[in-house]
């Protein structure tokens, strides 16, 4: 084989090496998307999301009034955004050992949450931030939603209710609650005089 040969080789190798990296970097995709969402990435300007997007971890993903947008991810989690919400795929790891994490971080908005292979495997090792409130699963399918201000419906606050399954949500000052089937945990943002900082509603 001629040296010119043998270096093409290695340079195409390399090339081969480095694409699987950065797909290995991809956290999972836009499955479907409605109205006007973007997609923000650490290190590039923010960008008008589309079908098949790739998301990496780190991404804050925005939509819009009246837009939706839900993400598939590569361990099979679906995520379900609503209207004005502000969410970011914290961190992503899965490589289907003990190690992997799934964690999330919504802004504000709402964020509907199907568990994927990691939360099957490894339910404590996924977590979803909402301001002051982290809740953790113990199911498959819930909400979570931030409403930073009072609305005429809805009292600012965390909200986090449970389609199937269970999950536990615990406040950065300490108190926690597990949430079944059907219930919906409720942190205001502003307690009331003898209102608990967190409690089913």
């Amino acid at each position: 084989m001629k040296p010119g040969e043998t270096a093409r080789i290695v340079a195409l190798s390399f090339l081969s090496v480095l694409a699987g990296a950065v797909c290995a970097a991809d956290s999972g995709s836009i499955d479907q998307i409605s109205g006007d969402v973007t997609v923000t990435s650490p290190d590039k300007p923010s960008r008008k999301a589309g079908a098949k997007e790739k998301i990496q971890s780190g991404d804050l993903i925005t939509t819009q009034a009246k837009s939706e947008v839900v993400i598939k991810l590569a361990d099979d989690s679906v995520i379900a955004l609503r209207q004005n919400t502000q969410f970011t795929v914290t961190e992503f790891k899965y490589e289907k050992q003990p190690t992997d994490t799934t964690q999330f971080s919504l802004l504000k908005g709402a964020a509907r949450f199907l568990t994927g292979l990691v939360g099957r495997a490894s339910p404590n090792r996924v977590r979803v931030t909402a301001v002051t409130a982290t809740v953790g699963i113990r199911g498959t399918d819930f909400e979570v939603v931030v409403v930073p201000v009072d609305e005429p419906d809805k009292r600012a606050g965390v909200y986090d209710y449970v389609h199937d399954g269970a999950t536990n949500i615990q406040l950065a000052s300490g108190p926690s609650v597990d949430v079944n089937k059907s219930q919906t945990a409720f942190a205001p943002d502003k307690p009331k005089p003898g209102e608990p900082a967190l409690y089913i509603s």
